[in-house]
């Protein structure tokens, strides 16, 4: 029987953490202590914030990694996968429970559901401390902080929804798939190969349907143009 494959995806959120490479090192330093005796055939780094995992190729393509040798994925810390408790379940879920972490010993559904739901609760917790820490100070010295231009004159208004509606009309699915694309298309992959790729994964075209290769084109063609 084979051993066991393992797939390390690190991600540090912010440009300083990415440059010094400190957030890095820690995270490397927890898997060489977990795993240095395992199989692992792929590491992935990523330096993007963990707001939204659409948006990050590199998870994407360790989490394709993973489904196509059924390995199974590794995370120094919890937080570096997700801070959202549904993406971190939809991804746990993707990988039939293929998901490990060095900060939750001995990970199932039950562990990853309540450690991520104390983690969003300690978020909460510090909201409510900082905006508290806001009331106060205005209690004491008054409001300091002044209107912009764009608001007095309410150009800030018009640019916000401007901004709304221009997310509403962005496509979730087609985010994460267009981020596929990108990773597909750099190793030399052809149009039709890609959209049979997308549909084997499960992702729909705009209007419901299956992917053809002129709607992968177009949907690369778009997402390198904004980059």
């Amino acid at each position: 029987m084979s051993a066991q494959k393992y797939v390390v995806y690190y991600r540090v959120s912010t440009k300083k953490q990415g440059e010094s490479g400190l957030g890095l090192e820690a995270q490397r330093t927890y898997v060489e202590h977990f795993y240095s005796d395992k199989n692992i055939i792929q590491e992935y780094t990523e330096k993007v914030s963990g707001k939204d995992v659409t948006n990050r190729p590199q998870l994407l393509a360790a989490l394709d990694l993973c489904k196509r040798e059924q390995a199974t994925l590794v995370v120094a810390k919890i937080d570096r996968l997700s801070r959202d408790t549904e993406q971190a379940l939809s991804i746990y879920r993707e990988l039939d429970g293929r998901l490990e972490s060095c900060d939750v010993p001995n990970l199932d559904k039950f562990t990853l559901t309540l450690f991520m739901a104390i983690a969003d609760r300690e978020r909460e917790l510090i909201s409510i401390r900082t905006k508290g820490a806001l009331v106060e100070k205005r209690k004491q010295v008054g409001e300091w902080r002044k209107a912009s231009e764009a608001f007095l004159t309410g150009t800030a208004s018009a640019e916000g929804t401007k901004a709304l509606q221009a997310k509403a009309r962005t496509n979730g699915n087609n985010r994460r798939a267009a981020a596929m694309i990108e990773v597909y298309r750099s190793k030399g992959m052809i149009w039709m190969e890609i959209a049979d790729k997308l549909n084997e994964a499960g992702f729909r075209a705009s209007r419901g349907g299956k992917f053809q290769a002129t709607q992968v084109q177009r949907l690369y063609e778009r997402a390198t143009a904004k980059a």
